[in-house]
């Protein structure tokens, strides 16, 4: 896909913040082999349970309910530890990423590890306003997108995916995941 191709698709619908900008970031964002895993700016997959317990937690307002379990991984008979962390909204909101609302959050670990992060974030739908706060650090953090439609960005590594959606009135989903392990993931134990 060329890159003017990216204007008219757009980054979380952000092309009414000029295609010319847009290019020029695109251009200059990392190629996949200089980013090590996808994640946010302190969290990335595969981070041990603790340190990245603690960095989502600072992004929550009440701490993180997470109930424990086991799982298997496709067909290996072996039952390995299964976590799933969620955060209940007060007026509609968990907490705050990039001075932007959240109104969902989800993070699952398994073996101790971030596997999982999913994200909704509650904005004012300003997309020219939300690509000059936050555009160039998604495309730091990810590097070139992959795929781009008109409600969705999508960026996919060996093993990890991260997607970006425009869910309408302002609502924008984020999901970063190991795709190896999530789609092994079968059934709870």
């Amino acid at each position: 896909m060329k890159i003017t191709n990216y204007c008219f698709s757009a980054l979380l619908l952000l092309t009414v913040a000029g295609c010319d900008r847009l290019e020029k970031d695109m251009l200059s964002a990392p190629d996949d082999a200089t980013i090590d895993r996808y994640g946010l700016d302190a969290v990335k997959l595969g981070d041990k349970r603790v340190e990245a317990g603690a960095q989502l937690q600072a992004l929550l307002d009440k701490p993180m309910q997470c109930t424990p379990g086991k799982t298997g991984l496709g067909d290996k008979r072996k039952a390995y530890a299964l976590e799933e962390c969620s955060a209940t909204p007060v007026n509609g909101e968990v907490g705050k990423l990039w001075d932007e609302k959240l109104s969902f959050f989800k993070a699952v670990f398994v073996e101790n590890q971030l596997c999982s992060l999913e994200l909704q974030l509650k904005t004012s739908g300003d997309y020219e306003k939300l690509y000059d706060a936050h555009g160039k650090k998604i495309l730091n953090l990810f590097g070139k997108p992959d795929e781009v439609t008109a409600k969705e960005v999508v960026w996919q590594r060996e093993g990890d995916e991260a997607t970006l959606k425009d869910l309408g009135n302002g609502r924008v989903n984020l999901e970063i995941r190991n795709k190896k392990v999530m789609q092994a993931l079968h059934h709870k134990g």
